[in-house]
């Protein structure tokens, strides 16, 4: 009897080393090694777009780097009905010589993968990096796998330590996971990505959570996710037309909001600790 119980608890802590390490190794590999045809990656790297934007790293310097999922993609760089958005970008980023790393449908396993692999090969480094990943993780009707709220931020940390080695003198702004739509909300332009309450809950856990990488000296952190909803909470469809995506008029009053940050880390000036930004976007009506 006590022959077999020792056996049954070394099977069991044998068990629980190899879930535990397999777990690690798992992890390890979704944030740096995302493979060619999976699919839960839809878009893996390396693509066209990825050689695009080394070469441009390559070619020459920038002020200011945008770094993220296809949030950041449609300012300027996808067309169809995110053509308006290129105005947008002109208006404001253009001027601050910056450079859009955004990638539609990418997730923080395959952002890590780029940065690692030389789309932040800059001869100089750019004076501010922006920051905004991590809603595909959440998304349980477009993935097969999800991450947890801590393993995203897990992966956001390895995207800004990666930042930290390749340019140590740059400052990078954090901003928290946009809000998400919920199956009781209706977008105005299709396909709206409606989500369910699980991705909304790790998408508001994993945002908080990306307060901790702030140590308001390189790294800062800006909450401006209430300027895209209602006052009940619900996501303002004429800022968010989709429930995920800024519209044109949204992604101005996000960078209406995020601009005196940034310009504030461009021109070196103290940054108050772990903003939240709780002014409302001017009310619209919603059709």
């Amino acid at each position: 009897m006590l022959r077999t119980t020792k056996l049954i608890f070394a099977a069991s802590l044998c068990s629980l080393f190899i879930s535990t390490s397999s777990t690690s190794a798992e992890i390890k590999i979704k944030l740096q090694i995302p493979k060619l045809g999976d699919a839960d990656y839809p878009r893996p790297s390396p693509s066209t777009r990825h050689d695009q934007k080394v070469k441009a790293a390559k070619d020459r310097n920038y002020d200011v780097a945008l770094i993220g999922d296809s949030i950041t993609h449609t300012l300027g760089e996808l067309g169809g009905k995110y053509e308006p958005m290129k105005q947008v970008w002109n208006r404001h980023f253009a001027p601050l010589n910056a450079i859009n790393l955004g990638h539609n449908g990418y997730r923080t396993e395959q952002i890590l993968w780029n940065l690692q692999n030389g789309e932040i090969d800059f001869k100089k480094s750019p004076k501010v990096v922006m920051l905004l990943i991590g809603t595909n993780n959440t998304d349980d009707r477009n993935f097969k796998r999800v991450h947890t709220a801590e393993q995203i931020f897990t992966g956001t940390k390895a995207i800004v330590e990666t930042i930290r080695k390749r340019h140590p003198e740059t400052k990078i702004l954090v901003l928290r996971i946009f809000p998400r739509g919920g199956d009781d909300e209706k977008g105005v332009s299709p396909p709206a990505f409606n989500s369910s309450a699980e991705c909304i809950e790790t998408c508001r856990q994993a945002g908080e959570l990306t307060r901790r990488l702030a140590d308001e000296k390189k790294v800062f952190w800006l909450d401006i996710n209430h300027v895209f909803l209602q006052p009940d909470g619900k996501i303002n469809t004429e800022l968010m037309w989709d429930l995920l995506h800024p519209s044109p008029t949204g992604a101005e009053i996000w960078i209406k909001a995020i601009m005196p940050t940034l310009r504030k880390l461009l021109n070196n000036k103290p940054v108050p600790a772990n903003r939240r930004i709780e002014t409302s976007a001017p009310q619209t009506t919603n059709n």
